[in-house]
């Protein structure tokens, strides 16, 4: 043990001033990244012996701790939740010597060995044994998968396992769930996510989700995974809001509200409010203001209403039907999002005295809207015809290789 000890003196020693990746060749690079993670994992399998030896020994009664896991988070500086999971690996690695060999090694990383020893509880154990399941077969079998699958392909095998022995108690507990969603604006202007859901209502909001992302994908879309989630997300709210289908509040349909003083909204500069989220540039509320399903109320410099609008369309069906026979989707540059998922978008907007009329409205997407509202780019349509135009910010024409949509 003391060549261990001072083999971690030494780790802790060491200047990473000394190493530079940089330096390295790209095989080297190569070379080191899964070295190190050997190393990583096989050091975490030497702090969870250590825990399960000072668990078993009580070694945190000396510092009038009461449990492991309070110990860890104050003398290691751990979250609470990773030092419950490092007991608990602690507690359960002995029943598993497959896996306890395998974490040793290197061969796999403490994300393995969390969510193996998360399912084979002690009563799973049991259960295994009353159905016939032997043990070393179950460690040797999860062990295998966590050798040449990632964490969370061995935790669906770790799944399968207990739905094998304990099908009952996996109902239990999928009953017992709840399904949670918190939304919380945050200082900076985000509204933050954070929630669970049961398997079930995961997979069905991931298969909506999913309709909206894969049925329509312009060309060259570079956002990632996730961003094409929050705007699926995002779009089918849009698309419930305008369906109509959703309950009333109060007595009025479901709408999103925003205030914003009229000099504001007519000047460059100001903001607008969001009963939930908050401040919004007036720039936004322009764009929101021009194809929403919203109450409008302008108030004066001292905040007396001037006007309280109905809850209508700012385009007319009729308007809107006409534009869409003539635009059929975004007219933005290479952008082919369908009519059902745009805007109507004014050209001049109604703020700076722009009409509400075919000429002046446009087809834009929520993503290519908001790119001309806040993101300063710009569309024109050549007069009498269908023929759209974008221009960035400076000026300059997008222009589209081969022939236009």
């Amino acid at each position: 043990m003391s060549s261990w000890t001072s083999v971690l003196q030494q780790i802790a020693e060491l200047d990473p001033a000394d190493f530079d990746p940089a330096d390295l060749a790209d095989e080297q690079l190569r070379e080191t990244m899964p070295l190190t993670q050997v190393a990583i994992n096989r050091l975490s399998a030497l702090l969870t012996r250590c825990v399960a030896a000072g668990d078993a020994r009580q070694v945190q009664g000396a510092d009038g701790m009461g449990s492991m896991k309070t110990w860890l988070t104050a003398h290691c500086r751990l979250s609470g939740a990773e030092a419950a999971r490092l007991v608990r690996a602690g507690r359960r690695l002995p029943a598993l010597p497959e896996l306890r060999a395998a974490y040793a090694s290197g061969a796999v990383s403490a994300a393995h060995v969390q969510v193996i020893t998360a399912a084979v509880t002690p009563a799973r154990i049991a259960a295994a044994a009353d159905a016939g399941i032997d043990l070393a077969t179950t460690d040797q079998l999860l062990t295998e998968a966590a050798r040449v699958l990632g964490p969370e392909d061995t935790e669906k095998a770790a799944r399968r396992w207990v739905a094998g022995v304990d099908p009952d108690g996996v109902l239990d507990d999928s009953a017992g769930l709840p399904r949670v969603l918190r939304m919380a604006p945050s200082s900076g202007g985000r509204v933050y996510l954070t929630g669970h859901l049961d398997p079930v209502g995961g997979e069905t909001v991931h298969a909506a989700l999913e309709a909206v992302m894969n049925g329509h994908r312009p060309a060259g879309d570079r956002r990632s995974h996730a961003e094409r989630q929050g705007d699926a997300l995002v779009e089918l709210c849009r698309q419930a809001l305008a369906g109509g289908s959703l309950p009333t509040v109060r007595g009025e349909r479901a709408q999103v509200r925003v205030s914003i003083d009229l000099v504001a909204l007519c000047a460059e500069r100001g903001f607008a409010e969001l009963p939930f989220a908050g401040p919004i540039t007036a720039e936004t509320a322009r764009r929101l203001a021009c194809d929403a399903s919203v109450v409008r109320i302008l108030t004066g410099p001292g905040g007396l209403p001037m006007d309280v609008g109905r809850e209508q369309r700012t385009a007319p069906a009729g308007i809107r039907r006409a534009i869409e026979a003539r635009d059929v989707h975004c007219v933005f540059a290479g952008c082919r999002a369908p009519a059902a998922w745009c805007d109507v978008h004014h050209v001049i907007h109604w703020a700076f005295g722009g009409v509400t009329s075919c000429d002046n409205g446009a087809l834009l997407c929520e993503r290519h809207h908001t790119a001309v509202h806040e993101g300063r780019f710009s569309i024109a349509r050549d007069p009498d015809t269908a023929v759209w135009h974008t221009y960035r910010p400076d000026g300059s024409e997008i222009q589209i290789r081969g022939p236009s949509p």
